[in-house]
């Protein structure tokens, strides 16, 4: 049987993990999803920002290429994505901490 300071030591890393996915989470929800993309209508080049709502696929305008900065979303989209990554490895590991604590 496990020592009582192992199992605790496990309890706080379980409760850590749940506190940083849940932080995670909200801020995911305050990030754009989707994926920038280009379209070329005449001689005009301009972006859109392409992401699902349900099953639909939603096309927004962006504006431009010339008069639009997209450097700024597309830090933003990798943050969205990194932080999907940080949430998926957390509850792996909030998994198999469960694992050990039964």
């Amino acid at each position: 049987m496990k020592s009582e300071l192992v199992r605790s030591v496990f309890e706080d890393e379980f409760e850590r993990n749940k506190r940083l996915v849940s932080r995670y989470e909200k801020e995911i929800e305050r990030l754009p999803k989707g994926a920038v993309f280009k379209r070329k209508i005449g001689n005009q080049e301009y972006y859109y920002l392409n992401y699902r709502d349900g099953k639909k696929v939603v096309s927004k305008f962006l504006g431009n290429v010339v008069d639009y900065n997209i450097e700024e979303l597309k830090e933003t989209l990798n943050k969205r994505k990194d932080l999907s990554k940080v949430i998926k490895k957390l509850k792996l590991e909030q998994k198999e901490i469960l694992k050990e604590l039964r």
